[in-house]
């Protein structure tokens, strides 16, 4: 027996008790009829039910899918045995959109469920809102992006905002035309505080439906102003003796604790080695998601001094952190390698 017969099994039970044992009974049969009287947000279902000599409980499920979801309250029919004509509304509907329907009724004897039958209400269908990324972000602004899908009716679209999935703030309502292609969309949100959270929602809608929100996304502003990282940094080995001549400077990127690190660690540090005051060599190593940061400079003779042999040469090494939204540039302590 099925969920959704058991369910009906608390309606029948006090009348249950009345019909007695003496008469025989059997399950009831069910068919799912027609839907009828099809409107953007409502229809009548229809079906038929031979309660088979036993009181019987009956009720109509729906949904978007075969797995339906709502239903109506349960009806019970006197016992009987000839066939008998039920119907019941399905409200809350969304205009142009598929339903699949059935009928379900149980007595004494047993349950029995009508056949999956479908009805597309009328209208266009919801429209579709996907809520996209941030595309420029600043210490007071934020520029939100997504697509809207009309679905063939005019559609109006906003952004909710604010420092909770409540919102609290949303920007003037936009109007995009009839049509089915997806529509890319942008707004900017202007007059936001510095270095805060907020969450952020598109929604579209038609005249003929409620609000259909997209996903909650969240941003962090730039703060103002950036802080200033520490860069603790080496490279390695501190004197190499022959060419080719491999050195690696591995660091990372330290950050407040409030900045999230999939945020904080973005961007490039830069490498560079110079003999004397002229650069000889000069790497770009990127930022780990980690905030770490490694890479290999490579000489394959001493700088300035072609091939010659038996001679030292002394390099300095800097090293510095480009910065980014969050974190301000910032250098680590420079040091000195020996070649030869």
């Amino acid at each position: 027996m099925t969920r959704t017969l058991k369910l009906l099994i608390g309606v029948l039970a006090t009348g249950a008790a009345a019909v007695g044992t003496a008469r025989a009974a059997s399950s009831p049969a069910v068919s799912t009829g027609l839907a009828s009287s099809i409107t953007l947000h409502s229809a009548t279902l229809h079906g038929t039910i031979n309660p088979n000599g036993a009181l019987t409980g009956y009720r109509f499920e729906w949904g978007v899918t075969n797995a339906y979801g709502s239903s109506s309250s349960v009806k019970s029919l006197a016992p009987g045995s000839k066939t008998v004509s039920v119907s019941r509304g399905a409200t809350g509907l969304s205009p142009g959109t598929i339903y699949h329907y059935r009928l379900v009724a149980l007595n004494k004897a047993g349950g029995a469920v009508g056949a999956d039958r479908r009805f597309k209400t009328a209208g266009h269908p919801p429209p579709g809102a996907v809520t996209g990324a941030i595309s420029q972000l600043g210490a007071n602004f934020a520029t939100v992006t997504g697509v809207v899908y009309p679905n063939g009716e005019v559609t109006s679209w906003w952004v909710r905002y604010g420092l909770t999935p409540a919102y609290g703030f949303q920007t003037a309502t936009q109007v995009i035309p009839a049509g089915k292609a997806p529509v890319p969309v942008s707004i900017q949100l202007q007059g936001l505080s510095s270095a805060t959270f907020f969450h952020y929602q598109l929604v579209a809608q038609h005249s003929t439906s409620g609000p259909e929100p997209g996903a909650d996304g969240i941003f962090l502003t730039f703060p103002s102003p950036r802080p200033v990282p520490r860069v603790p940094a080496r490279t390695s080995p501190r004197h190499a003796r022959r060419a080719p001549y491999v050195f690696t400077t591995s660091g990372r990127v330290t950050r407040p604790s409030w900045i999230p690190q999939s945020l904080a660690c973005f961007q490039n540090a830069t490498v560079t080695f110079y003999s004397g005051r002229r650069q000889v060599a000069f790497s770009l190593f990127p930022i780990n998601p980690d905030c770490t940061f490694s890479g290999q400079t490579v000489f394959t003779h001493l700088p300035g001094h072609g091939r010659r042999r038996h001679r030292r040469v002394r390099l300095k090494v800097l090293i510095h952190f480009r910065g980014n939204g969050y974190l301000a540039p910032a250098d680590a302590r420079a040091e000195s390698v020996l070649l030869g």
